[in-house]
């Protein structure tokens, strides 16, 4: 079986525009595939985004999408976007944090502050966030090169079933929100 494409769907708000941009251009230099939602308010990009995911979700099995939000700190727009089921955006300050998003979390939406986040740091933010797969044990050094001292067979077989709990809870609580 071959390894998906990916595709990376982003927008921001006008905290956010200048560090979107430079990740647009980022991808697109590396040859990989962009859908750029453009610039909102921090809801109504967060639910363009979300929206986009879930409904490639279903049409493009071959392509793997992804996510990416930015907002001034990434707070609001993670907030927003993980309303939608289905969604599990991540706000990252870190590389540590990029690698737990996606091993532990098994991320789709990487949601940056441009406030808090330089360009070249987000730039490998976005890589990391790309090449890091979910159950795949992180690497916390600042080199990337130290394992994570706390993973081992317990956590990934926790991980192996939390997607099922997680989409679980998450019709509970749309079920409570209609209540």
């Amino acid at each position: 079986m071959t390894e998906p494409k990916i595709k990376v769907i982003l927008a921001c708000d006008g905290f956010g525009e200048d560090l979107k941009n430079t990740l647009v251009q980022h991808l697109q230099s590396n040859d990989i595939s962009t859908k750029d939602l453009g610039c909102d308010t921090y809801y109504d990009a967060s639910a363009k985004v979300a929206k986009e995911i879930l409904l490639s979700k279903e049409e493009e099995a071959e392509t793997k999408n992804v996510g990416v939000l930015v907002c001034g700190t990434g707070m609001g727009v993670g907030m927003i976007a993980n309303k939608f089921p289905g969604i599990r955006a991540a706000t990252c300050e870190n590389m540590a944090a990029v690698r737990c998003a996606r091993a532990v979390n098994d991320a789709n939406v990487l949601c940056l502050g441009q406030l808090v986040t330089s360009a070249e740091d987000g730039k490998v933010m976005m890589d990391e966030f790309l090449k890091h797969e979910f159950i795949a044990r992180p690497n916390l050094g600042d080199g990337g090169d130290t394992p994570a001292p706390w993973w081992n067979e317990n956590v990934e077989d926790f991980l192996k079933g939390s997607m099922e709990g997680i989409q679980r809870v998450e019709k509970d609580a749309l079920n409570y929100a209609s209540s």
